[in-house]
């Protein structure tokens, strides 16, 4: 039961913010972090977002030239966020130039493993996801769509690391569903969805 309460602050978490209010940040940034420092050439800005006295968001950004004043501003570039306040990261967000999110990584169970990759186009609809739905950090399952859709499901079923299962949607339905019988990555069989797509 726990792992249904834990996906629904992710998914909230998840949906909340999936575009930056902007690429290019004043450097003279008005929030306050709880620290700022570097790591190469990347300024690292930390958050108590909760005021548990320790933070629980971590900015990424580079610096670079405006390009409307020429002026330095700070780009972010990632964001990592500990939702559950153990002190390590449960979700990170990667940033396009133009301030929406490019791709997020969602840890479903708070063991320091990524269970869920998703990533978006410009408007930031998924195309792609990929999942762990044994909750060990490697992706079973790869999920495909188009302009919002589901249109294609590839799943490792026999933890090969190869997939050996791929449904094929059309019309938010499954159309086919073709198997992998001896593990050469190619279908052997196909199985037509007795209600069309």
């Amino acid at each position: 039961m726990r792992r249904l309460g834990v996906l629904s602050v992710l998914a909230v978490a998840a949906c909340a913010g999936s575009k930056a209010a902007g690429p290019l940040r004043p450097s003279s940034d008005e929030m306050q972090g709880v620290e700022e420092h570097k790591e190469g050439d990347l300024t690292v800005k930390t958050f108590d977002i909760n005021h548990s006295g320790k933070p629980d968001v971590w900015d990424y950004s580079k610096t670079v030239p405006d390009p409307k004043t020429g002026k330095p501003a700070l780009l972010l570039v990632r964001k990592e966020m500990d939702l559950n306040g153990d002190g390590k990261v449960d979700l990170w967000r990667w940033y396009r130039v133009d301030g929406t999110v490019e791709k997020e990584a969602l840890d479903l169970d708070f063991d320091g493993k990524i269970d869920e990759l998703i990533f978006f186009d410009p408007k930031g609809v998924p195309i792609k996801k990929e999942q762990a739905l044994n909750f060990d950090g490697k992706p079973n399952l790869w999920k495909y769509y188009e302009k919002g859709h589901l249109v294609r499901k590839e799943r490792d079923t026999k933890g090969t690391g190869r997939v050996d299962t791929w449904e094929y949607w059309e019309g938010d339905k499954i159309d086919r569903i073709g198997i992998d019988t001896d593990g050469d990555g190619i279908v052997d069989q196909w199985i037509k969805s007795p209600t069309g797509g």
